[in-house]
């Protein structure tokens, strides 16, 4: 059965599978909400379509909330298609005695000395439909859509990757926009806060120790975000504790593992867009054009009085944020809601803004040119 859930305060599809062995996350939702990811040795997973999947890494203790409840899980990895999370038996089992009615769309399951009951949601979910029905339809001269799904081969598709030319000169005239920005980034309307719980006293976490290696690689970073003035020196009270994950391609990315500050943070209540609902809005749609910002979350500046809640501390310093870092719970609340008042006027007409991904819709060439050089322009003014 599906439910809408929550993680760091960004709406997620949860998906409670008695069929699946394990629990799984997205990828993607990993990205956007900054989780940190564990590699370890892959594990091979069998979808159900008999395709064989290997997990790219694990993310610990991950807090998931469902109808006010929080379940705390680990997550393998992988890529999920339209839902985000999937619930499987290995938190199923935690559970211990229990009733599920999957007709009904609900489970009900002991915590302690309550009972907790968690609600399917049906519009989430898709149901084969009768033959009978369907002549009964038929009957009643009730209109009906037939509606077939086929797996795409791309390789034997020969997908075009040649770009038009009205395109190609309107990238060149905002090529500007393309470059690595540097320094600070301007004052914005929007500044990220961090709101602690009353009575929360600063919050220290003890460092992890590192290989001499990743001591290297740790003191290249941080000379990258001095030097880019992404950070700066701290004597800050707060610290938190830094770890290196390993990419697909090799490289490290810095962490830093702000899951004691999270917890004592007020939750920014934004709403976190649906992918669902938003791909609801391409109806007539035929060209579109994605854009990517780097290193979206450095665009926004910290809120002064809260640098030194990010600070953090290697084995040769101790340092605070500037901008936004990852990893932080309200993070995404804060992007989002700066992307959605940016675009406000184009939204849902020919723009969709997920994160730090932007999409461009058009029914025409001429009118996707227009549509582009508008979001172009707009980014450009922030």
């Amino acid at each position: 059965m599906k439910l809408e859930g929550e993680i760091a305060g960004c709406k997620v599809m949860v998906l409670i599978d008695s069929g699946a062995t394990h629990n799984f996350i997205a990828c993607r939702l990993v990205d956007r909400v900054g989780l940190l990811v564990t590699q370890g040795r892959g594990v091979g997973v069998m979808l159900g379509t008999g395709k064989k999947e290997r997990c790219s890494g694990q993310c610990k203790g991950v807090t998931l909330t469902l109808q006010g409840e929080e379940i705390v899980q680990d997550f393998l990895l992988l890529d999920l298609g339209s839902t985000d999370v999937i619930l499987g038996m290995q938190w199923l089992q935690s559970l211990g005695e229990m009733k599920v009615n999957w007709k009904k769309l609900y489970m009900e399951y002991g915590k302690g000395s309550r009972r907790v009951t968690l609600q399917g949601d049906p519009s989430l979910c898709r149901a084969r439909v009768a033959l009978k029905s369907i002549f009964r339809t038929l009957r009643d001269e009730g209109e009906g859509y037939l509606i077939e799904l086929q797996q795409v081969d791309r390789e034997t598709e020969g997908e075009s990757e040649v770009i038009p030319e009205v395109v190609q000169d309107l990238l060149q005239q905002h090529s500007t926009m393309f470059q690595m920005p540097k320094g600070l980034p301007p004052v914005r309307s929007r500044e990220h806060a961090i709101m602690l719980k009353a009575g929360v006293t600063p919050i220290s976490v003890r460092p992890y120790r590192y290989p001499h290696a990743q001591k290297e690689e740790i003191e290249r970073l941080v000379a990258e975000m001095l030097e880019a003035q992404v950070i700066q020196p701290s004597v800050s009270p707060f610290s938190s504790p830094v770890l290196l994950v390993k990419k697909k391609d090799g490289s490290w990315r810095f962490c830093v593992d702000y899951r004691a500050l999270n917890k004592e943070t007020v939750l920014d209540k934004f709403p976190i867009p649906v992918v669902d609902e938003l791909l609801d809005e391409l109806g007539g749609a035929t060209i579109f054009s994605k854009v990517d910002l780097k290193s979206g979350y450095h665009q926004i500046r910290m809120r002064t009085e809260d640098i030194q809640k990010t600070a953090f501390r290697t084995h040769e310093g101790h340092y605070e944020f500037l901008v936004m870092p990852f990893g932080l719970t309200n993070a995404p609340s804060t992007f989002q809601a700066l992307m959605n008042q940016v675009f406000q006027p184009y939204l849902r007409r020919f723009v969709l803004v997920f994160f730090d991904d932007i999409l461009v819709y058009s029914k025409s060439l001429q009118d996707h040119v227009a549509h582009l050089g508008v979001v172009l322009t707009t980014l450009r003014e922030h």
